[in-house]
């Protein structure tokens, strides 16, 4: 039985990225972790006073959370009433990113899927600072579902790899049991910035990645751009690909990669899923 991470804090948004993870698998035998993570600056006025005098901050808190979590379970299994799938609730006071991956390892989870807070105002990113640190930072795959994004069938991938990376078959996994499940199409893009001829190297690697998919149907894009996101990014609306897929070498590197002006001006558009794989081999 495959075990999926569900963070929340309730969220409209949060809870929108849950009934996408139900629906996604629904046809899976699956166990949804549904997790709620306190973090001391959640703490308000409003807390305290509620507080009786021989009762903790931290009591109060968690008993507090671990009601509203078994409401929200007790809703999802009416809601869904799916009997391939079951559920359980846990609430911890840590760090969002550190609490995610004890969570992941504790219940052996093979996914993360929590939703993304959407561009508004002065705001300079699509995504919500916890959702970025975990794709960072994340020992586990991310799939982040932006705020409005409907339960879709994934149908066809654009996967964004560099040819300078080797990867393994365990890091490509999650792609590869999301594209089953559906018989997607994988169009693998690797964006260059130039016309020069693949290195021994990159050519090596990229033969590799055709043999791990290989069961998969996919196909080999070459794009030329200085921007690779945005490349990325655009593809996908113009051959209208369901969701996008990146791997994750260096904690800062999709930090960086989100935060430049002209990627966040063309974020602001994105509506598809994003699969963070994380690599462990490089």
């Amino acid at each position: 039985m495959k075990t999926i991470l569900l963070p929340t804090d309730f969220s409209q948004n949060s809870l929108n990225a849950i009934d996408f993870a139900i629906a996604t698998f629904k046809g899976v035998p699956c166990r949804f972790v549904l997790l709620h993570v306190h973090m001391t600056a959640s703490f308000v006025s409003d807390d305290l006073m509620t507080m009786g005098s021989s009762a903790s901050i931290y009591q109060t808190l968690i008993e507090t959370s671990k009601a509203s979590m078994r409401q929200l379970e007790s809703r999802l299994i009416d809601k869904h009433n799916n009997k391939l799938h079951e559920f359980m609730s846990l609430v911890d006071y840590d760090n969002f990113v550190d609490a995610v991956n004890q969570a992941c390892k504790l219940h052996d989870a093979s996914l993360v899927i929590l939703g993304t807070k959407g561009a508004s105002g002065l705001e300079k990113s699509i995504f919500g600072s916890n959702t970025v640190h975990l794709m960072e930072k994340s020992d586990y795959p991310v799939l982040a579902v932006p705020e409005k994004c409907k339960p879709i069938l994934l149908n066809r991938w654009a996967v964004g790899l560099d040819y300078e990376i080797p990867l393994t078959k365990e890091e490509l996994k999650p792609l590869i049991d999301l594209a089953a499940m559906t018989n997607a199409l994988v169009d693998v893009i690797c964006v260059k910035q130039n016309e020069d001829p693949l290195t021994p190297k990159q050519l090596k690697n990229k033969s590799k990645v055709a043999k791990i998919i290989e069961q998969t149907n996919s196909e080999f894009i070459t794009l030329f751009s200085q921007k690779v996101l945005e490349a990325i990014t655009k593809y996908c609306v113009e051959h209208h690909c369901d969701a996008i897929a990146l791997v994750n070498k260096r904690r800062n590197f999709l930090h960086r990669l989100f935060l430049k002006d002209e990627i966040q001006k063309f974020g602001y558009h994105i509506s598809k899923p994003l699969l963070i794989m994380p690599i462990k081999s490089a």
